[in-house]
């Protein structure tokens, strides 16, 4: 022992069952020497695994797993209490070894099988079809520690027959197969055991076939799958097992997954699996604790497992949000404990420091797992009861007593304060669900709705003292709809426990009765998906928050009918009422596109879009509670909205360019989105550019061209990302859809019109190639300062204005604030031609700046009279505000008396008489 190197001494000085395999077998002193230093992974495995199959040709797989097992467990005890190994090589080298050792079991025990039954073959192809082998669990996640169990569940394809002599069902089969599998991995021999393996978590446990088909496990999962299974089937992963040379495993992947992912991740947040994961958290603390506490007489808080801020509390947060959030945000969809924490502090679900601290503390724990394990090779959790034990962990972990004692409190402080507030940091805190208050018994009632008390009509008598006749009989024609007769039981249960909220949460707000009606359209749009119903019976205070929004703005209620993934973003109200970071969304974004794979890994288009749409959505709406609450001003509402349409369009660019090279291509913003003008509903005004001297550049950007077009424009179950205006091209419908940009010059230099210059003042770059985008600039600028005739411009100007009047007319006695004399289009048009004539000795003009910064600049410059600018500038401002608080109501057109704006609608005449006369 003493010519061994100083690495192992940790392992030596620590570990019983390290010291008595060295005495039984000194040769592995020198294999563990000359292996130390070498990094374990799959490969290196399956290396050592070939070197004993060619040391003892003689045996068979039991003997080469046991051995290679020991030879693995020594190695990675010694790397790991020497400071060599990482928590991930550890981890994924116990999970490499269950791969490799659940194959070789495999491949040996098809081979026995083969002489007598022939080879299982599917009845379409008749091709080889392989046992799907799922690794469940710490084995699914690639993250088994040292000494664990594996749980796996056998699966096959399709129902048939082999193809030997004695030809029995594959159902039979592949049960044989499994049982005979087992021995080889778990039978203790003298040579120990590989891995102890549970197949219990398979559909009936116990009770059920050793080995389920697609068909009946996809049955199962619908019909039966409970939460408890959701939760153990978010880490399942199929394992790499091929026993014949021409099976298509992929394909069998590919099945699987296409039932796995459904089951797991919904793509609504899923408040119905709220209660079950509450129990769960309960089991956690309670159930499991008392049953260890029955295995082994000792206290649970001296299980890293267990015990309270243990490993499965970790565990728990980490799946919480990818159960309830997952089937909406594709980076959640991972196996992998840390990778899960990693994601979900990069989406934001949890606090950076929260995050950091909890991949800490589970970095900690795990490695004091192992090192308990280590000690016996037994699956224990239990810290040491002795003080003198306990010295020797820490010594064995690098620590002094001491210091492992406080670091190993702090952990676990840090993760029992989150496990309990798991939920609030979810944003998902429930309160006390309400009492079920019922309507009254009314002979216009059907008979199942005569089961009430006068409860909810007291309360709407309270609240609605003036309505409420119109309010009973607007609940009763709620309850009497066909959407909501048709609701399963506890639906209605539901239901009736929510109106007496719905009715206090409409009292609350500015427009009780307006909040109401929209309320019950909501509800009843809703109601058959049970999720939401669970929403707001749960979270009374998110109901509230839906009242609010309701009652301010029908535009708000019908964008909560259109999309109701909307209200799962009510949970959390300060988050909701958080700035927005456009650049840590489209990072986000971006990664959740690249996770939508279909089975076979090429993206998932359909997929895509609807994450888009989603996203847009989602980040629309908190613009808009934010705007509502009074948090932003029109003009950073516009700036928020059109950042995050140049984010879409940036990402939409990417994922449609299939060449290697870079695009050279850029996509110009006119219009509102130009001015940065953006409004919850705005079209997108765009112009295609490029410049490539790529023999098919022309065909290359129209096809992208029209890829993006479909990409923005098409309508899909998550609704229409844009609609989009390509008519400001050059040469209109008529004109190519994307154009070169010396041929955009030309055409601007030597064709365009004078409209089409103003146009110009107000577009900008927005998407694609930065060099594309500058250069656009330039021709921009100098198109903007081409020398003009003053009489002439003026004369066109005032023609477009004549123009559009005619297109728009206002037959009412209402003012229209963009159209009628005095309104937003005479300020826009006033700007426009300060641009186009003055810019050659006001340079400043010619950034895209927006009115109101322009008429500034016009007015210190002296092209205007300044305090005039000032005036027309505030009534602009006056102007858009009013037209967003119109929208806001659902106003299609913003139309007002026109005395409200008597003074204003002079000041911009009068601007207007005197720039064009």
């Amino acid at each position: 022992m003493s010519s061994l190197p100083a690495e192992l001494t940790p392992a030596l000085a620590w570990s019983g069952y390290f010291n008595r395999r060295l005495q039984a077998r000194p040769e592995l002193a020198d294999w563990l020497t000359a292996h130390l230093h070498v990094p374990i992974d799959g490969a290196c495995l399956a290396d050592w695994y070939d070197t004993l199959r060619q040391q003892q040709p003689h045996e068979n797989a039991a003997v080469w797993l046991r051995r290679l097992r020991e030879q693995t467990f020594l190695a990675i005890m010694a790397r790991d209490l020497g400071g060599q190994a990482s928590l991930e090589e550890v981890t994924g080298a116990m999970t490499a070894l269950a791969d490799l050792a659940v194959n070789a079991a495999y491949r040996q025990v098809v081979e026995e099988m083969r002489p007598t039954h022939g080879m299982p073959r599917a009845p379409g192809s008749n091709l080889p079809q392989e046992m799907m082998i799922v690794g469940m669990g710490k084995l699914g996640g690639c993250e088994l520690n040292v000494s664990s169990d594996i749980d796996l569940i056998m699966l096959y394809d399709e129902e048939g027959e082999t193809d030997g002599p004695r030809r029995i069902s594959h159902h039979e089969y592949y049960g044989r197969l499994t049982r005979r599998m087992m021995p080889i991995l778990s039978e203790n021999t003298a040579w120990g055991h590989v891995f102890r393996t549970d197949l219990r978590l398979r559909p009936d446990g116990d009770s059920g076939p050793l080995a389920w088909s697609l068909g009946a496990l996809e049955r199962y999962l619908v019909t039966q799958g409970r939460e408890w299974e959701r939760y153990a089937w978010l880490k399942a992963r199929l394992m790499p097992c091929k026993a014949f040379d021409d099976s298509q495993p992929q394909v069998q992947e590919q099945q699987l997954e296409s039932l796995r992912r459904p089951f797991v991740y919904r793509k609504y947040f899923d408040f119905d699996a709220l209660s079950a994961l509450r129990d769960l958290r309960e089991r956690i603390r309670q159930d499991w604790q008392l049953r260890a506490l029955r295995r082994s007489g000792l206290e649970t808080g001296d299980n890293v497992k267990l015990g309270a801020g243990g490993i499965r509390e970790i565990e728990f947060i980490a799946q919480l949000f990818q159960l309830v959030r997952g089937g909406r945000m594709p980076t959640l969809q991972t196996r992998n404990l840390l990778q899960s924490l990693h994601a979900e502090r990069e989406a934001g679900l949890l606090q950076h420091d929260t995050a950091d601290a909890l991949e800490q503390a589970y970095r900690f724990l795990r490695r004091t797992e192992h090192a308990l394990q280590y000690r016996e090779d037994e699956q224990t959790h239990l810290l040491p009861a002795e003080a003198a034990q306990r010295a020797r962990l820490a010594e064995a972990l690098g620590l002094s007593h001491d210091d492992f004692e406080h670091t190993l409190r702090q952990h676990r402080t840090v993760v029992e304060t989150a496990f309990r507030d798991v939920f609030r940091l979810a944003g998902m805190e429930s309160g006390e669900p309400a009492p079920c208050l019922s309507l009254p018994a009314h002979s216009s009632l059907p008979a199942d709705k005569a089961r009430t008390d006068n409860d909810l009509a007291s309360l709407i008598q309270t609240h609605f003292p003036d309505q409420a006749e119109a309010v009973i009989e607007r609940t009763e024609a709620l309850l009497g709809s066909s959407r909501i007769r048709r609701l399963p039981e506890t639906s209605r249960r539901r239901l009736e426990a929510l109106l007496p909220e719905l009715v206090q949460a409409a009292a609350q707000t500015d427009a009780p009765w307006e909040a109401l009606t929209r309320l019950f359209d909501l509800v009843e749009h809703i109601a058959q998906r049970s999720v939401y119903l669970a929403l707001m019976t749960e979270y009374p205070g998110t109901l509230v928050r839906i009242a609010r929004l309701m009652s301010a703005s029908p535009w708000a209620a019908k964008s909560l009918m259109q999309y109701p993934l909307l209200l799962d973003g009510l949970l959390d109200w300060h988050s909701l009422m958080a700035p927005i970071d456009m650049t840590q969304v489209g990072q986000q974004l971006r990664a959740g596109l690249d996770a939508c794979r279909l089975p076979d890994g090429q993206p998932d288009v359909e997929h895509q879009m609807d994450l888009l749409r989603d996203s847009k959505h989602q980040i629309s709406f908190q613009l808009l509670a934010q705007d509502l609450e009074g948090l932003l001003s029109v003009e950073a509402l516009a700036d928020q909205l059109s950042a995050l349409a140049d984010m879409l369009l940036e990402e939409i660019l990417y994922r449609n360019w299939p060449y290697p090279e870079a695009p050279h291509f850029a996509v110009i913003a006119y219009g509102r989105l130009g001015g940065k003008e953006l409004g919850y509903a705005s079209d997108l005004d765009l112009v295609f550019l490029y410049d490539d001297a790529h023999e098919l550049a022309g065909q290359r950007y129209a096809k992208l061209g029209q890829r993006l077009s479909l990409w923005l424009s098409t309508m899909t179950p998550s609704g229409r990302l844009y609609e989009i205006d390509l008519r400001l091209r050059p040469d209109g419908n008529a004109g190519l859809l994307a154009l070169p940009l010396d041929a955009f010059e030309q055409y601007q230099r030597n064709h365009a019109w004078v409209w089409e210059h103003q146009a110009l003042s107000r577009a900008r770059f927005a998407a694609g190639d930065a060099d594309v985008g500058a250069r656009f600039e330039q021709i921009r600028r100098e198109i903007l300062l081409l020398p003009r005739d003053p009489a002439s411009l003026a004369d066109e100007i005032r023609a477009m204005r004549v123009k559009i009047d005619e297109g728009h007319p206002n037959r009412s006695e209402l003012f229209d604030l963009k159209h009628d004399s005095g309104g937003m289009v005479d300020i826009e048009f006033i700007v426009q031609y300060l641009v186009l004539l003055h810019s050659r000795i006001h340079p400043e003009l010619l950034d895209n700046l927006g009115n109101i910064t322009l008429l500034r600049l016009a007015g210190e410059a002296g092209l205007i009279p300044l305090e005039l600018a000032q005036r027309v500038a505030d009534a602009y401002r006056a102007y858009r505000a009013m037209q967003h608080r119109m929208r806001l109501q659902g106003a299609e057109k913003a139309r007002i008396d026109p005395g409200r704006f008597d003074t204003e609608r002079q000041q911009v005449r009068t601007l207007w008489q005197h720039v064009l006369g």
